[in-house]
């Protein structure tokens, strides 16, 4: 099959799989950018925005000091660190009625620049370091999503699907956090915008539910 006819297939699946709920235009747009960029997320503009509804929490916003629990030498240590939410808009929803209390999902947001340094520090080679950046930054690696900076918000950063904490919904109630946006003097750094957020779970996806495994698992 001619590499044109390769590429027209991929961007037909990607039609079909553009959220459902977006209008007609809305729709054209996404697939116009995912068709240019995808799978990047290196341009801040194409991946972020911040005029959401700052009432509610959505998947895939990210916010500051979420508790992090890691056990190291053989003790537990809490650290606060910025937090992507991993569930579901309509799971972390205040409205729906539940029997039981629910849980919201957090994975772990590392600055870019600190992780390069502790490479650094380990005496990885540069050509290592090299690699690993190209590769984090065309979002090749299953377990990471690259983040840009927000000025005067957030630094060069990464997303770590492997490093999460569940922590009860009612954080959201009361002060602890305030969801406005951080540019506003709020703990929310940042909402997804609609490319933004067809990556993320691209890669969430990606992540958690590829069939690579090599097992049979027949009896």
């Amino acid at each position: 099959m001619a590499s044109e006819d390769i590429k027209k297939d991929a961007l037909e699946l990607i039609r079909a799989y553009l959220p459902k709920y977006l209008t007609p235009e809305l729709s054209q747009n996404l697939f116009s950018i995912v068709s240019e960029h995808f799978p990047l997320s290196s341009d801040g503009k194409l991946i972020y925005c911040n005029n959401l509804e700052s009432e509610f929490y959505y998947q895939g916003d990210a916010i500051v000091d979420i508790p992090f629990s890691v056990f190291a030498n053989g003790e537990y240590k809490t650290n606060y660190l910025k937090g992507v939410i991993m569930s579901n808009t309509c799971d972390i929803a205040s409205e729906n009625d539940r029997i039981e209390n629910s849980f919201v999902q957090f994975s772990s947001i590392f600055s870019l620049e600190e992780y390069i340094s502790k490479l650094n520090e380990k005496k990885i080679s540069e050509n290592k370091i090299d690699s690993f950046l190209s590769n984090l930054k065309g979002n090749r690696i299953s377990n990471l999503f690259y983040l840009p900076k927000i000025d005067k918000v957030m630094d060069e950063s990464f997303i770590r699907f492997d490093v999460n904490v569940s922590l009860p919904i009612s954080i959201f109630e009361g002060e602890t956090y305030d969801k406005d946006y951080k540019s506003n003097g709020g703990d929310r750094l940042f909402s997804f915008s609609n490319y933004g957020f067809y990556l993320f779970l691209i890669k969430l996806s990606v992540h958690y539910c590829r069939f690579r495994e090599g097992v049979f698992r027949n009896a």
